[in-house]
């Protein structure tokens, strides 16, 4: 049983400085962890979906109680980023019945009040009110065309919200679009994903590999009556939908390799080795034939012995799955700049999130002997999730020596 209480409230737009936010990619930390779809039903209605995993919250109950129950709070502003003015506000308090041992998922929709032809900047903070803990998260919401991502809702073959946008083969899609929307029919762009994986961090502009993105396969969808498409996805690749020849946003359908983004073939194992692993090493695990007596191997020669090779197994492939859910853009998370640095350094001791940029810290912040990488954000018409690393000789010595460092069988 999942029961709301809304409140309305004007309160004043939040302020806040500049915070160390390292605990968004700290597994276990960040307790309550939601995602957010933004979709614009129509001219004057946005919808906000979210998700929370219940395995996230403390669930409790009294003594005269025959039940658990998890309490949450959900707070939204809405602030107008042309007049700066507050443009809708509320507060929700969610009461779920169950118990800490059931795992689901609760998924929910917040009703916006959006005009068209205007941007907002959206904060929302969710608090567990039993472990007293909150989570804050801050949204734009663009209403200045009705082509962007935010104009269509991705489900699933149950026709479940999608919150995280990685399929299968064969798996069904419907999407459905704004109701202001008049076009019938939306053009469907498949490309290749097999794309370069990032750089070391040392590597100059004039090494970079110039990539060719261009569609292998073009072809358009109709819309039906409902204003819904239906979809098949038939191979791994990246499916991007745009309106027109001349608007290139629009939503984005990803199928990278089954059980994305978890690694579970030996196959799936060999790609993110290539970070700490020469030439030579690297060509023999991709030309084996028998792929995961490949792997066992090297690992157990990098290791030394059964016991450390599990540890290092464990941690080195946590930290691919865990780079594919932070940073997965048109590229699978492990090949992105984010990605490469987070597998081989680990989680940063200090995170700076920023409209256009990140900054990570390793070490002391302030302390010359500190790593920092800023990685900008680059504007992409398949992702809103795409940064580039600001790359310097600079990080040559400390890059060899993590490498090293996982090279002689001992975790970074």
């Amino acid at each position: 049983m999942f029961v709301a209480v809304l409140f309305g409230c004007k309160s004043s737009k939040n302020s806040g400085g500049n915070k160390n936010v390292a605990g968004i990619y700290m597994p276990g930390l960040n307790l309550i962890n939601p995602a957010y779809i933004v979709f614009h039903k129509k001219d004057t209605l946005s919808e906000l979906h979210f998700r929370l995993n219940s395995a996230n919250l403390l669930y409790t109950k009294k003594r005269t109680d025959t039940v658990f129950s998890a309490n949450l709070l959900i707070h939204y502003d809405l602030t107008d980023l042309t007049t700066e003015e507050l443009a809708d506000s509320a507060s929700i308090f969610f009461t779920d019945v169950g118990n800490n041992k059931q795992k689901k998922f609760l998924d929910g929709v917040i009703n916006l009040k959006t005009l068209s032809n205007k941007n907002y900047d959206l904060v929302i903070t969710i608090t567990d009110l039993t472990r007293d803990h909150y989570i804050r998260k801050r949204l734009t919401v663009n209403r200045l065309d009705i082509y962007n991502p935010q104009n269509f809702l991705i489900l699933d073959s149950n026709k479940k919200v999608v919150f995280k946008n990685n399929f299968n083969n064969n798996d069904k899609v419907f999407i459905k679009k704004n109701e202001n929307n008049p076009a019938n029919s939306i053009t469907l762009k498949y490309y290749s994903t097999d794309l370069p994986i990032a750089k070391p961090p040392f590597s100059t502009n004039a090494e970079e590999t110039n990539v060719t993105f261009k569609p292998k396969l073009t072809s358009q969808l109709e819309f039906d009556s409902t204003k819904t498409l239906t979809y098949i996805i038939k191979e791994k690749g990246l499916y991007h939908l745009q309106a027109s020849g001349s608007v290139n946003s629009g939503p984005t359908l990803f199928s990278f390799q089954e059980h994305y983004p978890k690694v579970q073939s030996p196959e799936n194992m060999i790609g993110p080795m290539r970070y700490i692993s020469t030439k030579k090493e690297y060509a023999a695990l991709t030309e084996a034939e028998n792929k995961k007596l490949a792997v066992d191997k090297h690992w157990l020669n990098v290791a030394g012995s059964n016991d450390r090779a599990r540890i290092l197994i464990r941690e080195y492939y946590s930290r691919v799955e865990r780079s594919n859910n932070y940073f997965t853009s048109y590229l699978e998370g492990w090949k992105t700049d984010r990605g490469i640095i987070y597998i081989i350094y680990g989680t940063p001791n200090v995170v700076y999130k920023h409209k256009d940029y990140e900054n990570w810290i390793y070490g002391e912040e302030n302390n010359m002997m500190s790593i920092n990488f800023v990685f900008h954000k680059v504007s992409n018409p398949v992702s809103d999730n795409d940064f580039s690393l600001a790359r310097s000789p600079i990080f040559k010595s400390s890059w060899f020596r993590a490498v090293d460092s996982w090279r002689n069988g001992r975790v970074y």
